[in-house]
């Protein structure tokens, strides 16, 4: 089965390093490359069905003449190299790419391109995320080489984890990954002793993949003592799933992103 890294490029002042992050990803998992890009496909209003068709494929034929400049100065020739551009929503777009003959990474970059952004804070968040049925990486965007050493998985009991894609990306970046940390936020809806059963059978499911350990958050300042963990650790990945309470709760999902997320430097992982 084919390998890919698929990078949502935006040309910002970022897509560059994303573009880096895509290669050192790729050299990782011994992938090919997808580049995309979304053009805006702004049309005058009273612009004909024609008219309009031909102005975005002008816009179209330039934006990819434009990421096959950039990326070529990036990524070595070594690299299998795809492109992709389009007018089409991202949401809609991205479950079609993916293919049973394909192993999709889906790469985005936390600042600069503001897709990651309207993903979870939208007024579609919900379901853009339960159409995409691809693992995505989030990164931030000054991040220097990809080398994932510590995961720090979010979990519930109420929302089972999905093993089957945590497992498969635990042996795509098996090389590099020294430790694993289940966590779970403990609410006054849940039953501790059932969040701290579930934690160590996951510890116990995956102590041959990786050394692994479990923590539980507690309290009225949860918030703040998980952001003081992931502050003092070097380097953790997060790992989230979609449809957890971790993405569709409101204030989960801005304390994700805006603390951790943005403000915390720290990559995300979203497995399907």
């Amino acid at each position: 089965m084919k390998k890919r890294v698929i990078a949502l490029i935006d040309f910002s002042s970022y897509s560059e390093n994303l573009m880096r992050l895509a290669d050192s990803l790729a050299e990782t998992m011994e992938a090919g490359i997808l580049l995309i890009h979304q053009v805006p496909g702004i049309v005058p209003a009273l612009a004909d069905n024609n008219s309009r068709r031909e102005i975005i494929e002008v816009e179209k034929s330039d934006a990819l003449e434009q990421l096959k400049s950039v990326s070529k100065t990036i990524i070595p020739a070594k690299h299998s190299v795809n492109f992709l551009v389009t007018e089409r929503p991202l949401g809609v777009l991205l479950p079609e790419i993916g293919s049973g003959d394909s192993d999709d990474l889906i790469l985005v970059g936390l600042k600069g391109t503001g897709i990651l952004k309207k993903i979870f804070m939208g007024s579609t968040a919900s379901k853009i995320i339960d159409d995409i049925d691809i693992t995505t990486i989030a990164v931030p965007v000054k991040m220097e080489g990809f080398k994932i050493k510590k995961l720090v998985i979010a979990v519930n009991p109420k929302f089972p984890l999905n093993i089957p894609a945590l497992t498969h990306l635990l042996h795509t970046f098996k090389s590099s990954i020294k430790q694993v940390e289940f966590i779970s936020i403990i609410t006054p809806d849940d039953n501790e002793i059932t969040s701290l059963t579930y934690l160590k059978e996951l510890t116990e499911h995956y102590r041959d993949d990786a050394p692994c350990s479990f923590r539980m958050f507690a309290g009225e300042d949860v918030f703040k003592e998980i952001k003081t963990f992931m502050d003092k650790e070097e380097k953790p990945f997060l790992v989230v799933q979609k449809g957890s309470r971790t993405i569709n709760d409101q204030v989960f999902r801005k304390f994700l992103i805006n603390d951790l997320v943005y403000h915390g430097n720290i990559p995300m992982i979203i497995l399907p």
